[in-house]
């Protein structure tokens, strides 16, 4: 048996915490924080999640351990889920390509098989049956679906369990395991039993107190139970409150594991409908009806000015997981989670020779292995210790997690340390060490102690702050020497502090702890030996990148940065009509849907002089990302200058590191510990919100109610600054009611334009911002844009994930710059559509018709690992979303009032009243902002907008855009000769060749897709436009009337065709009367039905079922994924 462990991270800027993977063969199992970034470094490090079953999550339970815990499950989820498809269409090609005669003859001889086997077990004295119960001799089938186990500490599921409005998925089960201070068996004079065991490993978890002497100990389930047992042998009965507390913390406990279960193992399916009294149909939620003619399913309207109909209506239920709107509070724990892990006791290898030599069958041998005793043939019972070598004490680690000095007491005081059940076989100490822990007397006093163990030490004391993300550190390299203003280097080290290894121990005699790296590897079985990764593999090697980057396209880049400093550019950018010039906007993350090796996932922040520092969105590894930009002083100024954050919608590619930024920020404005902060709870400041915004620092959460309400849940766990925030959720901006609330904090309205005075001063003062306006987008539920102005007229304008949209276009009139999503090609226009994205020319024809002076484009498709596809960027074409239609013909329109795009998954709890219902939609489109009334525009870019391509770590001030957009040419180039040298390179490897002509005939196979969907659309039009033209003469199927008429003309003799009819025509030729009426009308007919069929395949599929792509469950860490 083989088994190893591999570093996967350790602590930088990139990834908060050190995790691990243990690979034992058959199953893969992953420990240590899961912390932000760790999904990216796995991608990085090509390091394999798949076939993992259990996750081991060690420390206390916090953001730092798990903030990258849901992305884990998503790409696990899918991983699986993936996996399992592909065996049963492998099963299911298998079955289809064996004939029937092959199948008989493969059944036969596995029947003679078993038949000899049966007697050669007969005569070993051994039931086959009981005895051998061999994997290879079980029919495969597909049973229960994959198991993820998530092991860890109090509040985990809590945890978990806050995600139900964003996580979405179904197939995989999710098993939440938390361990409190008094679990575990009761030990005995040699040990205890593990905590948990499969067929590969046994584990005892450990979960370690701080000690302090303002500390008091975690009250547990666990512990009330055994002190009303107490109570009650002294002979005083249990109060009724504890009883009650009790119950309450049971209900509780359920509550969350019921939560847990429903968002990853329901049998709820999109496409079913289900009967429901309209009376009982929830607020906003879509309805249908079947038609008693047609037998249809159709969508149904309430009729205005109308009482509520007593029918029956079909409905989908809400997806389970979100159907509980509010978890019970918990607290947060301060145990951190250490394990010591085991492998069982090795069985000594088995002698076939000697098996041979005793006149053993070889049917029999996997018996002996197993332990049973058996008969050779010459009738002598063969025991397994005659062929089997001594067996072994299985080889072990423990992972010991210390975040604080506070914990070091009593781990060392630990009674698993003197057990021999635990520690038998025990080969080395792994070590997750925080600030200062590794120079602590007590834990070098521990570490003599236990000279005889392998401790290999990760923690920030000792490591460096390498670049983590070797394929996005190396683009922004590239990036600066062709554009260093604008795309500085990421802050980094390559210095392993060893002079702190040495001395850990205090004694100069006793080996020195390793460092742990990433890549390294400790191999356990079958003997412990460490394989250090080589420094190349280690860490970045900068310098051969800089090596690397053509000349050609160094020399583009000088003659770029010659051109725009020269002083006609300099002169023109300095008379540019343009407010805040200096403000500055960096984008902290580009990519959409999930993390890659290349870019992050949605994060911009912009800097106004003068007003502050405002984040728009906030994907996982946002704050990593601004670790890399600024050093520890400049990072400090940066969040002490931050005073907003805004979260365009619940995906988790725009919100997961939300809270950790938040946190950072709450440590460097306030930097107290819980005991001197003062304040009351946000809910609970409402009685005068104006002082309370003038009272202290508070950073401003702009967003939707369901991404407050997913703070104030995780606040039970941890205090990460809530008590600090003002979230405010948004609604949408409506025309008809400019004066109506469009904020507000619990329920009180604020707003930059109320009749209070008072209010505008203190909201514009508190957040440097004269305006902030929202609007919905056709993307998910509760999708936004916004549009945000400051005091020097410099306006901002962020899409968020979204088609095009005209209520975007009429909020960010007249913006300055304008940050908008480009997900897609223009190539790949129907997966914009279906996926509810943009393409380039889109977003660009949005910023047009703005009348926006910058743009800068972002959240590209992961599809685009360097750059996107460019196109002709000039000829402009912009379809706006066909559900973006206005509601009672009001042009500005709530899209979540629009029953196509509710999500009722994420608003069960009000039901439907008059004034609430969904009316049927407006027979007339809305006017686009360019005055067309068609829902596409075609323009052409006019020279004073400035486009510029948004990659990681970019750094731009408003002013300068139109020299990013210089340097666009020299980037494509750049590009072009990078892959041209890799595919020289790869000329060598033929399995890298075979790989990429693959991929090349993938792509061109794509590219004759998209041309035969292109002309078969023209075909489509041009078929459509001349039978309307047809239908407009009067004449059904127009190709059958022109050749009628080409031949009247030619016999000569004839009269002339008729104008004002088509039957005087007919009547003419002497087909007349009433058949030739008829006719007539039956051709007409046929038209009709003709037409009407191209123009329902030009809208796309009618129901039965409809699909709202809002409730589908999201992809990998989004439903934004491509």
């Amino acid at each position: 048996m083989h088994s190893y462990i591999q570093f996967i991270t350790t602590p930088t800027a990139d990834t908060a915490g050190t995790a691990m993977l243990f690979d034992v063969g058959r199953k893969r199992y992953l420990f240590g924080n899961i912390h932000e970034g760790l999904q990216r470094a796995c991608i990085q490090r090509n390091a394999k999640l798949a076939k993992t079953t259990e996750v081991f999550i060690t420390g206390k339970t916090e953001w730092k351990t798990i903030g990258g815990l849901f992305g884990v499950i998503l790409t696990l989820a899918d991983a699986n889920a993936s996996a399992a498809k592909s065996e049963l269409e492998n099963s299911e090609k298998r079955k289809t390509e064996e004939t029937s005669k092959q199948i008989a003859a493969k059944a036969e001889r596995k029947a003679k098989f078993d038949e000899e086997r049966a007697r050669v077990f007969r005569e070993a004295g051994l039931v086959p049956e009981e005895h051998l119960a061999s994997p290879g001799n079980v029919e495969k089938t597909q049973t229960a679906l994959p198991t993820l186990t998530i092991h860890g500490g109090k509040n985990l599921t809590h945890t978990v369990a806050t995600g139900r409005r964003f996580i979405l998925r179904k197939g995989m089960p999710i098993q939440i395991s938390e361990h409190v201070q008094s679990q575990g068996h009761e030990p005995t004079p040699n040990g205890r039993d593990p905590d948990w065991a499969d067929d590969s490993i046994q584990v005892w978890k450990m979960s370690i107190q701080p000690s302090t002497d303002n500390q008091s100990p975690e009250v547990t389930q666990e512990s009330h139970r055994k002190r009303a047992f107490d109570d009650f042998a002294a002979g005083d009965l249990p109060s009724r409150r504890y009883k009650e507390a009790s119950e309450d913390l049971l209900r509780s406990d359920e509550l969350r594991r019921s939560v847990v279960s429903d968002m990853f193992n329901s049998q709820w399916r999109l496409d079913t409908l289900f009967e429901t009294p309209f009376s009982k149909v929830r607020n906003n939620t879509p309805m249908w009806t079947r038609n008693k003619e047609t037998n249809k399913v159709e969508r149904y309207y309430l009729p205005e000015n109308e009482p509520l109909p007593d029918i029956n209506v079909l409905v989908r239920h809400p997806w389970p997981g979100s159907l509980v709107d509010e978890l019970p509070p918990s607290k947060p724990s301060q145990a951190a989670l250490s394990y010591i892990i085991r492998h069982h006791p090795q069985k000594g290898k088995f002698m076939p020779g000697k098996a041979k030599e005793l006149n053993v069958h070889q049917y029999v041998f996997q018996a002996l292995q197993r332990g049973f005793t058996v008969k050779s043939r010459d009738g002598i019972l063969v025991t397994p210790d005659m062929v089997l070598e001594p067996s072994r004490t299985g080889g072990g680690f423990a992972l010991v997690d210390l975040p604080s000095v506070d914990h070091i007491r009593d781990l060392v005081n630990r009674p698993e340390w003197k057990m021999p059940r635990v520690m038998d076989g025990l080969q080395a100490i792994m070590w997750n060490l925080g600030p200062e822990v590794a120079k602590h007397p007590a834990l070098r006093s521990f570490l003599t102690q236990h000279s005889n163990l392998k401790h290999i030490v990760s923690s920030p004391d000792i490591l460096p702050n390498y670049l983590a993300f070797d394929s996005s550190s190396a683009l922004v390299i590239r990036l600066n020497q062709i554009d260093a203003q604008r795309y500085p280097i990421p802050i980094h080290s390559n210095v392993v502090l060893t002079d702190t290894l040495p001395n850990w121990s205090g004694n100069s005699n006793l080996p020195a702890p390793d460092a742990a790296t990433r890549d390294l590897q400790v191999q356990l079985e079958p003997c412990l030996k460490i394989q250090e990764a080589p420094d190349t593999q280690r860490f970045l090697d900068t310098r051969s990148i800089l090596e690397i980057t053509p000349k050609e396209v160094l020399e583009l880049a000088r003659n770029t940065k010659s051109e725009i400093t020269s002083g006609n550019v300099t002169e023109k950018l300095a008379g540019q009509d343009l407010p805040s010039q200096d403000a500055e906007i960096i984008c902290l993350g580009t990519g959409s849907s999930a993390p890659s090796k290349y870019r992050n996932v949605s994060a911009t922040l912009l800097r106004v002089p003068g007003s502050g520092s405002y984040l728009f969105d906030c994907g996982e590894g946002t704050l990593g990302q601004l670790k890399r930009l600024y050093k520890p002083m400049e990072l400090k100024e940066v969040l002490q200058d931050l005073k907003a954050m805004w979260i365009s919608h619940l995906h988790a590619d725009h919100h997961l590191g939300t809270t950790s930024v938040i946190k950072a920020w709450y440590e460097a404005v306030h930097g107290l510990s819980d005991a001197q902060l003062k304040g009351l709870p946000p809910d609970e400041e409402q009685t005068n919100p104006i002082e309370t915004l003038q009272s202290g620092k508070r950073l401003f959460i702009f967003a939707g109610q369901q991404m407050i309400r997913w703070l104030k849940e995780y606040s039970s766990v941890e205090d990460f600054g809530y008590n600090q925030l003002v979230p405010i959720s948004t609604h949408i901006f409506d025309k008809d009611a400019p004066s109506a609330p469009r904020m507000e904090w619990n329920g009180v309205p604020l707003d930059f334009r109320t009749k209070d005075a008072c209010m505008n001063k203190a909201m514009r003062d508190a957040t440097g911002m004269t305006d902030l306006v929202t609007c919905g987008v056709a993307h998910c539920h509760d999708a936004q844009a916004i549009a945000v102005t400051f005091p020097t007229g410099f306006k901002f304008s962020y899409s968020g994930d979204c088609r095009p949209s005209r209520h975007f276009v009429r909020i960010g009139q007249g913006s300055t710059v304008v940050v908008h999503e480009a997900t897609f090609d223009d190539a790949m226009q129907d997966d914009a559509e279906a996926k509810k994205h943009s393409t380039m020319s889109e977003a660009i024809g949005v910023a047009q018709a703005m009348g926006a002076k910058r743009l800068i484009l972002t959240h590209f498709s992961q599809r685009y690992q360097k750059i996107p596809l460019l196109g002709a960027l000039d000829k402009i074409k912009v379809k706006f979303d066909d559900s973006e239609t206005a509601s009672n013909g009001a042009e500005d329109v709530n899209l979540l009032n629009d029953p196509e795009v509710i999500d009722t998954a994420t608003d069960p709890n009000n039901f439907l009243s008059e004034r609430q219902m969904p009316t049927p939609p407006p027979k007339t489109p809305i006017h686009s902002p360019s005055s067309s009334q068609s829902s596409s525009m075609s323009l052409a870019r006019p020279e004073e907008l400035k486009v510029a391509i948004a990659f990681d770590f970019l750094r731009v001030r408003a002013g300068d855009i139109p020299h990013l957009e210089k340097y666009t040419p020299v980037l494509q180039r750049m590009f072009e000769l990078l892959e041209a040298e890799d595919k020289a390179k790869a000329k060598d490897h033929p399995s890298e060749v075979a790989r990429r002509e693959k991929a090349e005939e993938k792509e061109r196979k794509r590219q004759d897709l998209i041309r035969t969907k292109e002309t078969k659309e023209a075909q489509k039009q041009a078929r459509i436009e001349s039978l309307r033209q047809a239908r407009k003469q009067g004449f059904g199927k127009e190709g059958k009337m022109t050749r009628e008429k080409e031949n009247i003309e030619n016999d000569g003799g004839r009269r002339q065709q008729m104008a004002d009819t088509g039957a005087a025509e007919w009547e003419d030729r002497g087909i007349g009367g009433a058949s030739g009426g008829q006719e007539l009308e039956s051709i007409q007919a046929a038209a009709e039905r003709e037409i009407a069929q191209l123009e329902q395949k030009e809208r796309g599929p009618s129901l039965p079922l409809p699909q709202d792509p809002e409730l589908q469950p999201s992809s990998s860490l989004g439903t934004s994924s491509p």
